[in-house]
């Protein structure tokens, strides 16, 4: 199962132009992954099913035991023990036995109480640990977002389409360094991805279209698009940790 999720994940980010070669050599892995688990898997059913399948033989028996097994059971007729409670020990049990054994029910049906499992740790970032960028650095990463793939930073930005056409979790976003005075000072035109990439993104929820916000995000790469107007074009896209508006 978690082969078929790793092969389900790469195909989401081809789909949406993420994938790299790490990417390929995961689903290469995922793949040799799933192969393994069903050889196992048939190899397992083989040993299970086949030698108690019709066509499987009786086991070999020697002719010296066959005939012993064939004339003890001609001969010898079962013996059922007679029911005599006063000789025989089984029948009826001592008085220290029975005395004891009143007095275990109570010890044996005590039941402790569940320890109490430890609450789920929280996945919420550490957004502390997020970078702070100047203008040249930013300017780096946006030249070359493939060589900062994982880094997490700090941008601002004005949303500039968050819609049906890009999906809840899509967004297309002018980024700078430092928040700016006007929305036509965020030069650097970038996408983000939120939550699960299609449907469950709480963090772009309360944002909509023309929103000024600090973003904490982490690199993932380039990420090549079509445009409305019929061309295509290739920025820098990220995962967003978290949002806030400005």
């Amino acid at each position: 199962m978690l082969g078929i999720v790793g092969l389900v994940l790469v195909a989401l980010a081809a789909r949406r132009g993420l994938a790299t070669k790490r990417t390929y050599a995961g689903a290469l892995a995922a793949a040799l992954g799933v192969l393994a688990s069903l050889a196992m898997s048939v190899a397992l059913v083989g040993l299970v099913i086949i030698p108690n399948g019709p066509g499987a033989s009786e086991p070999a028996v020697a002719s010296g035991e066959a005939e012993e097994i064939d004339e003890d059971a001609e001969t010898d007729e079962p013996q059922v023990p007679e029911a005599d409670d006063e000789s025989t020990p089984e029948a009826q049990p001592a008085e220290g036995e029975q005395s004891a054994a009143e007095g275990e029910p109570e010890a044996a049906t005590e039941e402790t109480e569940p320890t109490e499992q430890p609450a789920p740790a929280t996945t919420t970032p550490d957004l502390s640990t997020y970078e702070e960028l100047d203008e040249r650095t930013l300017a780096q990463i946006v030249k070359a977002p493939d060589d900062h793939i994982g880094r997490q930073v700090i941008v601002y930005g004005t949303i500039t389409q968050l819609d049906a056409a890009t999906g809840q979790c899509f967004v297309r976003v002018s980024i700078a360094h430092a928040p700016q005075d006007q929305w036509y000072d965020y030069e650097h035109n970038t996408v983000g991805l939120a939550g699960d990439g299609e449907f469950d993104c709480p963090v772009l929820d309360p944002f909509v279209a023309d929103d000024e916000v600090k973003l904490w995000i982490t690199i993932g790469g380039s990420l090549s698009y079509d445009t409305q107007i019929g061309g295509s074009t290739t920025v820098p896209a990220y995962v967003i940790d978290a949002a806030e508006l400005q």
